[in-house]
């Protein structure tokens, strides 16, 4: 079997750059994990914001970032004749004056008026202990990564281009123009493993810097919350009376186990949220794929130029990765040059 790309991973990274690679009409086989729930992709609350809510600022390059997001998405919507978006907003809860102060100050700035509300919101809902106070962060919402990633996992498998088991690096024969791995010969391979690719041995000499995450759900019958609330960490509604809070930060012990610190930082926020009872109903953790300098690793190998990686997308990665992929299918066959910010060269 011959292809255009090997793609190594079936997480946010992968699906979107396989997404993308239909578009161009390029052909690809995908080798993956069978399901982890604890992957990262699928651990994710799934939350896109064009602003870095601790200060208020703009993401890296959100602009483009974001009018890709909602072209990628208008596209994968019809591909499926199903939504993955709910564009609702997100609701940030500013508890001090300085807080919201510093909110209506920089709403009014022209490289964020489009992202901010420009007063201050309320939220009419009892089971809130804070109903006031609230800026409105607008192009934001959440993606259903796991219903995505399921959509296209389960096209892939009807397609007979998705194999399910954990790639052998023993078994990557790299030609002069080609690779071939077990009976499958492509141009070109990509590897979009998240954290499972730290231990890569063509691309170990990049600034990854993985991060625990983890997550809690919850069910209350009573709460009634259509809205994303930012307050400390991300409290968003799931559907049927459930939602979930997080995520976590733990650079120190990386593994996949809860931890019952990260659970009881967790129930002090939603005790600091909720005024009614709730039932936790699971405790999730997964490992992001981040790195030290924040910013995404995507590009080519110095040696072997059929070798390339599209990784490293952190908190950000679902507003990150349809851009990301966008890039990288540009740079292969349009030969448009990669952002030295986000480019593995900056690490050599």
């Amino acid at each position: 079997m011959k292809f255009d790309f090997i793609i190594i991973g079936q997480g946010i990274a992968g699906t979107c750059f396989a997404f993308e690679l239909l578009k161009h009409n390029k052909t690809f086989i995908i080798v993956d994990n069978p399901i982890k729930e604890n992957s990262s992709s699928r651990v994710a609350l799934g939350i896109y914001n064009p602003l870095v809510l601790k200060w208020f600022t703009k993401a890296w390059n959100v602009e483009n970032q974001l009018e890709y997001f909602y072209d990628f998405y208008a596209r994968i919507n019809t591909f499926f004749n199903d939504s993955f978006v709910s564009d609702t907003g997100v609701y940030k809860l500013l508890k001090t004056a300085y807080d919201q102060n510093t909110w209506l100050s920089k709403s009014f700035s022209s490289k964020r008026f489009q992202y901010m509300s420009n007063n201050l919101l309320s939220i009419d809902n009892p089971s809130l202990r804070n109903n006031n106070f609230y800026g409105f962060v607008k192009s934001a919402g959440r993606v259903n990564v796991k219903k995505l990633l399921d959509s296209f996992r389960n096209y892939c498998l009807k397609k007979r281009i998705l194999i399910e088991e954990k790639f052998d690096y023993n078994k990557l024969i790299i030609s002069p123009n080609s690779v071939s791995f077990k009976n499958i010969v492509a141009d070109k391979i990509i590897f979009c493993q998240g954290y499972q690719g730290f231990g890569n041995p063509y691309f170990d000499n990049l600034n990854f810097k993985p991060t625990k995450g983890e997550i809690l759900n919850i069910y209350s019958k009573d709460l009634r919350l259509k809205h994303i609330i930012h307050s400390r960490f991300l409290f968003t509604p799931i559907g049927n009376d459930h939602y979930a809070i997080g995520a976590t930060y733990n650079w120190e012990n990386i593994n996949i186990k809860p931890s019952s610190e990260a659970k009881k930082k967790l129930v002090s926020q939603l005790d600091s949220i909720l005024k009614i009872p709730y039932t936790i109903t699971n405790q999730i953790a997964g490992i992001r794929p981040s790195t030290a300098d924040r910013k995404p690793l995507i590009g080519r190998h110095e040696q072997y130029k059929q070798l390339y990686i599209l990784n490293g997308l952190g908190t950000r990665g679902i507003l990150l990765a349809p851009y990301l992929s966008k890039c990288l299918i540009e740079y292969i066959y349009k030969d448009v040059l990669i952002d030295h910010e986000i480019n593995i060269n900056r690490c050599h």
